[in-house]
């Protein structure tokens, strides 16, 4: 859920997501007969002029290394394009500190890192997740509301 934002004029203040990590959010769910035990939780900060998203996250109990690490954009609903890829290392605890620079406009995104900070703010438009060898789809995924 978000907290510190001003409704009237979102971008006047910094805004947090506190994001639950979890395999049973991950859609598509990981590969049938693979349990995972993994559960995590990320911090996701817009900073107030929305030139910034800070994500700092820590889980456990994946079933190997993450090997790839990455904002979304997308809903609950189904799996979304990348937009904001995480640089290894992918250890947890995990910090990034992501810009416009590091957008990637995917198709069925928003065209570019300003119109998708704002789409994060209202909550709903995005999801961080992990993927593991085991879960090359996603293994620990949590919704920023």
């Amino acid at each position: 859920m978000g907290c510190g934002s001003d409704n009237n004029n979102p971008g006047t203040q910094a805004q947090t997501f506190t994001v639950s990590l979890s395999p049973s959010n991950e859609t598509p769910p990981c590969a049938p007969g693979v349990t995972s035990g993994a559960t995590g939780s990320a911090t996701v900060t817009i900073a107030a002029d929305n030139s910034s998203v800070q994500v700092n996250a820590t889980y456990s109990n994946l079933t190997g290394a993450a090997t790839l690490g990455h904002i979304h954009s997308g809903t609950s609903a189904a799996p979304g394009p990348v937009v904001l890829p995480f640089t290894a290392p992918l250890t947890s605890p995990f910090s990034a500190t992501l810009t416009a620079t590091n957008y990637v406009a995917a198709t069925g995104a928003p065209p570019d890192f300003a119109t998708f900070v704002t789409a994060l703010r209202a909550g709903g438009a995005g999801y961080v997740n992990f993927h593991t060898a085991a879960c090359p789809g996603g293994e620990i995924r949590g919704e920023i509301q």
